[in-house]
Formats: structure tokens, C-alpha cells, sequence
């Protein structure tokens, strides 16, 4: 007789959880790269979380004091350029930029980029012109090959690709 009253109890429990562990704002909007080459730019208030093989990432932080630092591993070279920019070069390179506003370039010469960003703000592609330049998608459409020209988009949750 008691266990009909154990998943609403243990529902009851979780929920709160998982409501908790969404950071998505109204609005905000995703984008997923995969194994792509050339030069990547999202500049947005979010986060951005990926990897690349080979090239350099530089990440520009509007506010280096508001204690919301870049997580990046792997990098066999760091040039600070200021107090603001940053600059990450080598190979298999992770990168993770959670809150806050920020800027991350990948240059065109990346390669293997895998990412995933979500937020509000601005996102320029260009491939690197190679047979197979890799995919992105916006808001879980359909995936599209990287642009040979740069394209700039809008990340939100209105973004459409057609």
C-alpha cells in the first residue's frame, strides 16, 4: 500500500532539482558545431563550451573582475594581449566560458571544432573552404553545412535557418 505514495514522493523531491538546474533565460538560444574547420565568432551573453584539434581561440572578457573566468585546457601556448583578451593556441584544446558576457574567436585556420553555446547575442561562421567545412544548427533545426562566405546569425531563441 505504501508504494503508490513513493513516486510522488520521490517526484515531489526531484522536480525542485531539475527546475533548478536549467540557466536557460527567456530567449535564449543554442547553437551546436560539429567537426568543423574555419573561423567560428560568438559574442553573447551565455556560455559557450567546446574543443577543437588544432588552430587558436582567443577569448575576450568585457569584465575580468566579475569573477566569471575561461576554462581552458590543453593550450601549449597563452599570449595575454591585455587584461581583456586572451589568447589560446596548440592542439586538443577544451574551452569552457559559462555567464556573463564574452567574445570567443576560433581563427580560420581551427580544425575538429566541437561546440555547443547558448544565450543571447551574435554568431559569425565562415568555413575554411575545405570539401567538408562541418555542420552547425540553430535551436535544434536541421544541421547546415558551415558557410563558405562569413555569415553573421543571431542567437536566440528566434533563430531560424533556412
Amino acid at each position: 500500500m505504501r508504494r503508490p505514495l513513493l513516486i510522488p514522493a520521490l517526484l515531489a523531491l526531484a522536480l525542485p532539482a531539475f527546475a533548478g538546474a536549467t540557466t536557460n533565460a527567456p530567449g535564449d538560444g543554442t547553437l551546436i558545431v560539429k567537426d568543423a574547420a574555419g573561423k567560428i565568432v560568438v559574442q553573447a551573453k551565455g556560455g559557450v563550451i567546446g574543443r577543437f584539434d588544432q588552430g587558436a581561440l582567443t577569448v575576450r572578457d568585457p569584465n575580468p573582475d566579475d569573477e566569471l573566468e575561461a576554462v581552458v585546457t590543453g593550450a601549449a601556448k597563452t599570449t595575454f594581449r591585455d587584461e581583456f583578451v586572451t589568447v589560446y593556441s596548440g592542439k586538443n584544446i577544451r574551452f569552457r566560458f559559462i555567464g556573463g558576457r564574452f567574445r570567443v574567436t576560433l581563427r580560420k585556420d581551427t580544425t575538429g571544432i566541437d561546440l555547443s553555446a547558448t544565450g543571447k547575442g551574435t554568431v559569425t561562421m565562415q568555413g575554411a573552404g575545405t570539401l567538408d567545412d562541418g555542420t552547425y544548427s540553430f535551436n535544434g533545426d536541421k544541421a547546415k553545412l558551415l558557410p563558405l562566405l562569413e555569415q553573421p546569425f543571431q542567437l536566440s531563441a528566434l533563430t531560424t535557418t533556412q
